[in-house]
């Protein structure tokens, strides 16, 4: 069963821009990362500035080991700068 992890990014309206470019570029370097299977890169339809990032991996121990690794990356230090806090994010089991 294949895994698939969440980033959540709830930037603000200032912010949009930057933030989609960021959440892109978070999914564009999960496709070098061993297990990946493919990304969704999602905007809430009410608010443009909060974006998902939604990667799928073959397995749960390859998408764990990518969001243990990846919290460090300068793309969430600035995401992170930008929202006020931490990106949340969750590892699930893809139906």
């Amino acid at each position: 069963m294949s895994a698939a992890s969440v980033f959540d990014f709830p930037f603000t309206a200032e912010n949009a821009t930057e933030g989609g470019e960021l959440a892109t570029a978070v999914g564009h370097d999960m496709t070098l990362t061993e297990g990946y299977e493919r990304h969704d890169v999602i905007r809430d339809v009410s608010n443009p500035a909060h974006v998902a990032v939604i990667t799928f991996w073959h397995t749960q121990a390859q998408g764990e080991a990518v969001l243990d690794k990846y919290m460090h990356d300068d793309k969430i230090a600035r995401a992170t700068a930008l929202i006020g806090a931490a990106p949340t994010g969750f590892l699930g089991l893809a139906d």
